[in-house]
């Protein structure tokens, strides 16, 4: 649900070839494209993945409050939090693959300092 919440948000999801591809043609106007633009997309990542921390910690609270007495309610009570788990774990996804796209967008930041700054054959 956070994937497509993010995506309904306009959060982008990064998608690696276009980056790796910058890199290894050493493509200077892709590469400045990018690293301008990161620090927004991580902001709006890190906005949009607090609202939906924010939301189910706010729903379970609500679910919890409430009074259970009956079998019914129970079930009902264990279905509402399965699914809250199961939006919990989506979030903790995109938190995961968030990292791992950091991670990745760094080490093409310094591949292409290392490999690339100074070359006069650069776009």
């Amino acid at each position: 649900m956070i994937l497509a919440l993010l995506l309904l948000g306009g959060v982008e999801v990064p998608d690696s070839t276009p980056a790796l591809d910058a890199v290894k043609t050493c493509n200077r106007v892709e590469i400045r494209k990018m690293i301008s633009s990161e620090p927004h997309r991580r902001t709006e990542f890190a906005a949009a993945a607090y609202a939906e921390q924010r939301t189910i910690a706010q729903e379970r609270a609500a679910i919890l409050a409430a009074p259970v007495s009956t079998p019914a309610g129970q079930a009902s009570t264990a279905n509402a939090l399965a699914q809250l788990d199961g939006r919990q774990k989506q979030l903790d996804d995109s938190r995961a693959i968030e990292r791992s796209w950091r991670d990745l967008f760094d080490e093409m930041r310094a591949d292409f300092l290392a490999n690339c700054n100074g070359r006069k054959d650069n776009q």
